[in-house]
């Protein structure tokens, strides 16, 4: 561990204890929040950003997450905490199959059959009444530790935030193993990598499998903090709001996911006098960054070429 890596560290951890002492509790549900979001986006960084995948199921497996963790606390009574990792395999594998059934596809194919795929979960959401709640939507129970239901943003903060830090850092070591150098060579070159005998398709569908995983642990911890579900919530503008957000932050940067969370959970609050504009607001930079800075705000922060990690992934 290198000197800076160890003053970033101590400082994290530093602030990560001091923060529910200098923010109310309402503040430290937005800090969940963003949490939460830019664990959402960085499935995006894994397979847009570093695999160059175009997806926009990520609504759709955050749903999964959500209805899946809070199905199995209401109708098996397994607690959210190990229901969320469960529901995140069944999206990780479920996403795995359709990496191998759609990535088949490129380009603008792709992003069509993906949105066709959050439009058919949605309508499971919206049809299976019986289990989902239908229309209607359900409540989510509690996250409870212990026996102690949390409830509270001070209290899920000591849940959320770390859950998420340790991701970040899982994806961040992804990104330096060989795993993240064969997508990203996927993403430059499928024909030489196929010639090298990468199986790029198998690659894909792991890079989807991944993107996965991570919005479905996103959509389990954003369950308990919403406290309902609405299927209209893991719909396709909800997909594209994801990906605005990857793009802003920075898309193939694992600091985008937060940077770009940080900017879209805070505009609203800046705004208050505008809510009928937000919409425009959210176009209008997406539309700026993707002609003006591709790279997003993490391009504009992080310049160091050694930056590799946070500023962006190996090229």
């Amino acid at each position: 561990m290198t000197g800076k890596t160890l003053l970033f560290a101590v400082t994290g951890i530093g602030l990560f204890f001091a923060l529910p002492h200098m923010l109310a509790d309402f503040q430290l549900f937005q800090v969940c929040l963003i949490a939460v979001t830019a664990l959402i986006a960085l499935g995006l960084t894994v397979v847009t950003g570093l695999a160059g995948q175009v997806s926009l199921a990520q609504a759709a497996f955050v749903g999964i997450g959500g209805y899946g963790a809070a199905i199995l606390a209401t109708r098996w009574g397994v607690p959210l905490w190990a229901g969320i990792p469960l529901s995140g395999i069944v999206a990780a594998m479920a996403g795995f199959v359709l990496g191998q059934v759609t990535l088949r596809v490129s380009g603008h194919y792709l992003a069509l059959a993906t949105m066709a795929v959050t439009a058919i979960v949605q309508l499971a959401f919206i049809h299976m009444d019986d289990i989902t709640g239908g229309a209607a939507g359900m409540p989510v129970p509690s996250f409870e530790i212990g026996g102690r239901a949390l409830t509270s943003g001070g209290e899920l903060y000591y849940v959320i935030v770390p859950t998420t830090a340790v991701l970040f850092l899982i994806v961040g070591n992804i990104i330096r193993s060989r795993f993240g150098r064969a997508f990203a060579a996927t993403r430059q070159s499928e024909i030489a990598v196929a010639a090298m005998g990468v199986d790029v398709l198998r690659y894909k569908a792991l890079a989807f499998a991944g993107s996965a995983f991570l919005g479905a642990v996103g959509g389990g911890l954003l369950a308990p903090l919403a406290s309902y579900l609405d299927p209209m919530q893991f719909g396709i503008p909800q997909s594209i709001y994801y990906m605005a957000i990857a793009v802003v932050g920075g898309l193939r940067s694992p600091a985008g996911a937060i940077i770009g969370a940080v900017v879209f959970i805070l505009i609203p609050e800046f705004l208050q006098a505008f809510q009928s504009y937000l919409g425009l607001v959210f176009a209008l930079l997406l539309l700026g960054f993707i002609v003006l800075w591709p790279n997003g705000l993490s391009g504009l922060i992080f310049r160091r070429p050694g930056a590799r990690w946070w500023g962006g992934a190996a090229r």
